[in-house]
């Protein structure tokens, strides 16, 4: 095996950035090359790793669990994986696509997402024939083609629907390999984690504080961030933050409504408090987001906190 130095990339944005990287925005990054870097140690990533091998065989040790993926196998890292080692034979070829969190979530339904998770836990090596490599290698050359290409009003809404197709073309892939996947063994903290996520996805107005979903569930607030920890790395209160922010985006750029409507919409006691609540978690008012996104301000969100 070869070795070379550390790499320290931890989150997609640091990984587009990297020499090795042939093409990348900030939800997708493509390597056409694997044997540009030869060792990865102690690195959590944050994005969904998927390495598709064609030649040779990679070691890597991921969470501490040694697998070794050859020809013809996909290897599937998942977002928090921590790689403590990835080594490569001198015959290694393979390529790789990284999909941010989101842009799996947003592309795939959420059932379908924690059931690939939760199967990929126990086995993340899929083999695959020829002609599955194939279509593999084909949608890696389109996502590359289209990432390379000069931004347009429909780049983004290309690659999005590429990655969808990529997505649904895996989770094929993986019901030929494993028919029977959705009868292994959940724990409970499994079954609750993912009850806990489909009830957070299915409100159109989302509670922000832990105790509605917690009650919901009949289980205590912190045995249910302690679950949502174990599960996927991130407490309860961060998933209510992550969602309850995409929906805020969503009504600031594709809604009519004003902001005192949004936040009245949203359930927020007040709009002074809506404002503080977005400049937190999107660095900047809903004034300044709106105009940041090319949406004509209406009159009264003016008074969102500019102070």
């Amino acid at each position: 095996m070869a070795k070379s130095d550390r790499i320290n990339a931890t989150d997609i944005k640091q990984m587009a950035n990297s020499e090795f990287v042939d093409y990348a925005d900030n939800d997708v990054v493509i390597i056409d090359d694997l044997r540009n870097f030869e060792k990865l140690q102690t690195i959590k990533l944050d994005f969904l790793l998927i390495i598709v091998v064609k030649s040779g065989r990679v070691e890597i040790k991921a969470n501490n669990v040694d697998s070794t993926a050859s020809a013809n196998d996909i290897f599937i890292c998942q977002p928090n994986t921590i790689l403590n080692e990835c080594l490569f034979s001198i015959d290694f070829t393979a390529k790789a696509v990284c999909l941010s969190s989101k842009i799996a979530r947003k592309m795939l339904h959420i059932s379908d997402v924690l059931d690939l998770s939760f199967y990929l836990k126990s086995k993340p090596i899929i083999h695959i024939d020829e002609q599955n490599m194939n279509t593999f290698e084909k949608y890696h050359a389109m996502l590359s083609e289209q990432l390379l290409k000069e931004n347009t009003n429909y780049k983004k809404q290309i690659i999005g629907y590429l990655v969808s197709s990529f997505l649904f073309c895996l989770l094929s892939i993986i019901e030929q390999a494993s028919p029977q996947r959705t009868t292994l063994h959940m724990s409970r903290s499994s079954v609750i984690f993912k009850q806990f996520v489909e009830l957070l996805t299915s409100l159109e107005v989302k509670p922000r504080n832990r105790d509605y979903y917690s009650n919901k569930l009949c289980i205590s607030s912190r045995y249910l961030s302690n679950i949502c920890k174990e599960n996927s790395g991130k407490t309860a209160y961060e998933w209510i933050i992550e969602y309850a922010t995409e929906d805020i985006k969503r009504l600031l750029s594709h809604s009519d409504m004003s902001i005192k409507e949004i936040s009245n919409y949203l359930e927020f006691p007040n709009l002074s408090f809506f404002g503080k609540y977005v400049k937190a978690h999107l660095g900047c008012s809903p004034t300044e987001f709106r105009r940041i996104k090319g949406r004509q301000v209406d009159a009264s969100a003016d008074t969102d906190n500019k102070k």
